[in-house]
């Protein structure tokens, strides 16, 4: 296969941000919705008691929780992608001091333990290097970088813990603590995504200005 030139790459990149942002969108109204059915459960409005058969509002909280599942896996997947060709349109542009080959800048995020730290540091790389830094600057500290990834490990570690009560509960008061555990989790996605999105925007906007003009002008 030829290796993709940086104009290419930064085209590819654009692609796959459309895409990142659409998904990004319609999971943030799956998430107001999510929400909505998890506080109606907790109130005792609507139940998922596998006794019971599901209808109506139930029916559809069952819906929207499946469809939240699955598109949460799909974002996962082209995000991903999205930060590979962030990565390596780095790497082709020549940038001095970036320390994360393209399959790194993801697969740090599936090593336990670092992927609590490792893949911020590779995006604050990326974001940088993106925006025109080389060496030392590579790693200037960025306060949407910090937002995004303080809710997205909030976001996770509570819907872990939420996940866990809820699933096989010892006792009724466990599984409230669960649901509302999951609030919780979801009004920090409530502010996870629409940094995510704006994280996408601003990095690729900035590889299409300035990687592209650092490569004119070398």
């Amino acid at each position: 296969m030829a290796k993709m030139g940086l104009a290419e790459g930064i085209d590819l990149l654009e692609q796959r941000a459309k895409l990142v942002k659409l998904l990004l969108i319609a999971g943030f109204v799956l998430i107001v919705a999510t929400l909505a059915g998890q506080v109606a459960e907790l109130r005792g409005d609507i139940s998922l008691d596998e006794n019971a058969e599901l209808t109506g509002a139930a029916a559809l909280y069952a819906t929207v929780g499946l469809a939240d599942a699955l598109l949460t896996l799909v974002t996962i997947i082209v995000f991903s992608m999205w930060i590979y060709r962030a990565a390596a349109n780095i790497v082709a542009a020549g940038t001095v001091g970036f320390d994360y080959p393209p399959g790194w800048a993801v697969g740090w995020f599936f090593i336990p333990i670092a992927n609590l730290f490792k893949p911020y540091a590779a995006m604050r790389q990326i974001w940088n290097a993106s925006h025109g830094a080389q060496g030392d600057l590579l790693d200037r500290p960025e306060g949407l970088l910090a937002i995004w990834w303080g809710t997205w490990l909030l976001s996770n570690i509570a819907s872990n813990i939420s996940l866990r009560l809820t699933f096989n509960p010892a006792s009724p008061g466990e599984f409230e603590t669960g649901l509302q555990i999951g609030i919780f989790a979801a009004l920090i996605n409530l502010a996870l995504y629409p940094a995510a999105y704006r994280l996408v925007e601003r990095i690729t906007m900035a590889q299409r200005k300035r990687l592209t003009s650092a490569q004119i002008f070398a």
